[in-house]
């Protein structure tokens, strides 16, 4: 996007406003195919992945990427993938910037005002409504072929998606799994949670607070003053309300149901947002919603979780249960890495359905990029089959592409992984708004003060009418 743009986008939503609302939240078509023949060509024996965009320039560029900070293996990973491009295209150069990832909406958002952003971004699909309305990143499926983009499952791909088009690149897929202490619940004389590879047979919620409460009393009675029925999340900053996307929001959104009437309450608790991004008074606030959180709540009064923060409490084998990634599965593989414990995987607790969250890292290529095509080739090289297999091999994420997931054979043949893929297949996005950035920055507060004992029936009214009003600017 070059010269003057305008201020409001082609929804009507002010770009500022989007922009103010990742402040806010800081606190936290296809080419022909000789196009894709001629670019393939100049690429030589370099692997493009998805790439479908014109031949790139033989001119001096250099590309700037800005991502969060992996671990030195996966670092490396990214390095060597630099080197392989620079090899096949000499004229370009890679600079990469390193943050930690709590910083990179605030670091995108002061890139974006400045006028001078990085050419790759790391973002989120959570806020591909934000990038579209704000006019933030370019419309990938320009760039990328039709196969590379159907590749991603339909799910995913609507997430990543606004307005018809691919804002950003799922560069893996979220899904949370209910980890378990195996020696823990035998240590208790008790059955341990199902471990089914479909959404069938876990427990409910109901059932899941009744069977944490008979564990702790049960390892209280042995002496064992030390162990936790369910350890403290470790999203986020750890703790209450340091992850509405992704974790709590389980508790709400689960009491939904995607088959009622779309005018029923319960309908409205999945959804959790009007249909045109606006409102969420009678979507956060139903008596579902309210249902749902005091379960929540429940995990705390009952003693079952603890109120703060405790980093690796399940590894260390101090808690029966977790809620985590698949990441916790490719990690307690490895030999060096295993915990002191046998461990096991279930669904999470069952409202009306099995609820997850399909957030994914995803990155974006800045709309007013001066080398689009160029920062494209370097997403779609460094998102190809050889480079995101060994991503997830030392990263341990689940996959955000169909083919990758059948190229990796233990989702066909190992529990863990074939219930992670059963969980993400029928996963959601967040609720759908420009706004979002405001929306969950209100809630993850509300849901700390629930879990330290305020009543939901009174504060997820008044934090729906709270997000109501920061989402007026977005009209």
């Amino acid at each position: 996007m070059t010269g003057k743009t305008s201020e409001r986008s082609e929804s009507g939503v002010s770009r500022r406003a989007v922009l103010s609302g990742i402040a806010k939240a800081a606190a936290l078509g296809v080419f022909a195919p000789a196009v894709i023949d001629s670019a393939r060509a100049a690429a030589g024996k370099i692997d493009l992945g998805g790439y479908a965009g014109p031949t790139l320039t033989s001119e001096p560029v250099t590309l700037r990427f800005m991502r969060q900070d992996f671990t030195p293996d996966v670092n490396a990973l990214l390095e060597k993938a630099y080197a392989e491009f620079k090899a096949s295209f000499p004229n370009i150069t890679v600079v990469e910037e390193k943050v930690p990832y709590g910083d990179l909406q605030k670091k995108m958002l002061v890139y974006v005002a400045s006028n001078d952003a990085p050419d790759i971004m790391m973002g989120r699909t959570d806020f591909a409504d934000a990038y579209h309305a704000g006019k933030m990143a370019l419309p990938l499926q320009d760039y990328l072929s039709k196969a590379f983009v159907e590749d991603i499952p339909a799910n995913l791909r609507s997430a990543a998606s606004s307005g018809g088009s691919l804002y950003c690149s799922p560069w893996e897929t979220s899904v949370m799994l209910l980890y378990f202490n195996r020696d823990m619940w035998a240590k208790a004389g008790l059955k341990t949670p199902p471990e089914v590879d479909t959404l069938e047979g876990g427990w409910t919620d109901e059932e899941f607070i009744a069977q944490l409460e008979d564990l702790n009393g049960k390892l209280k009675a042995a002496g064992d003053t030390k162990s936790w029925a369910l350890a403290a999340a470790g999203q986020g900053n750890g703790g209450p309300g340091a992850n509405y996307s992704q974790l709590e929001s389980i508790w709400i959104r689960s009491q939904g149901d995607p088959t009622a009437p779309k005018s029923s309450s319960t309908y409205k608790t999945l959804a959790g947002i009007s249909d045109d991004g606006r409102s969420v008074t009678g979507y956060i606030d139903t008596p579902e919603a309210i249902k749902g959180m005091r379960y929540y709540q429940s995990l705390f009064s009952k003693g079952l979780t603890p109120l703060g923060p405790v980093p690796n409490q399940f590894p260390g084998g101090l808690a029966a249960t977790y809620f985590g990634g698949l990441n916790f599965t490719n990690r307690f593989r490895v030999p060096g890495m295993e915990p002191p414990f046998k461990w096991g995987v279930s669904p999470p607790p069952k409202g009306k359905i099995v609820f997850n969250g399909n957030g994914s890292d995803a990155p974006l290529v800045w709309a007013k990029s001066k080398h689009p095509a160029e920062a494209a080739a370097l997403l779609a090289f460094l998102c190809n089959d050889t480079n995101r297999l060994a991503f997830h091999k030392a990263w341990g994420s689940m996959p955000s592409r169909t083919s990758l997931r059948k190229a990796m054979s233990e989702f066909a043949t190992e529990q863990p992984f074939k219930l992670a893929s059963a969980l993400s297949d029928a996963s959601y996005s967040v609720p759908r708004t420009p706004g979002y950035f405001d929306y969950f920055n209100a809630m993850n507060p509300a849901v700390k003060d629930i879990a330290l004992g305020a009543d939901p029936a009174k504060v997820l009214p008044d934090t729906a009418a709270k997000i109501d009003r920061l989402l007026v600017k977005y009209k």
